[in-house]
């Protein structure tokens, strides 16, 4: 009779212990939905600041006289982005020389 009660025993705890995950996987996933939901509105405010940004910078290139370009904040950061896209030019145009030199090296040595 021991052997029933230690066996009823053991499948209780089984049957407490499974029900005891299952509620702390479906906290865990709810924490995890709501994690994922707070970094996909975090991901759009940024995004919703990234198009901000980009518009003030179109509006000001096409209008320097513009209110907002009378700051001179926004004058500097405008700069800096000019110097940063003129920096990437130099340098994509020195990336395809290299490309262009590594292409000639190949066929000279595929010539010999």
């Amino acid at each position: 009779m021991e052997t029933e009660s230690l066996w009823g025993k053991v499948k209780q705890s089984l049957r407490d212990g499974a029900a005891t995950a299952a509620e702390k996987a479906e906290h865990y996933g709810k924490l995890s939905r709501a994690r994922l939901d707070m970094a996909r509105t975090r991901h759009a405010i940024h995004d919703a600041f990234t198009e901000l940004g980009g518009q003030v910078y179109s509006l000001l290139e096409q209008d320097v006289d513009a209110v907002i370009g009378q700051d001179d904040g926004i004058k500097d950061q405008v700069q800096t982005i000019k110097d940063l896209e003129a920096q990437l030019q130099d340098q994509e145009e020195e990336f395809t020389a290299l490309q262009d030199n590594n292409t000639t090296d190949a066929s000279e040595n595929d010539s010999e």
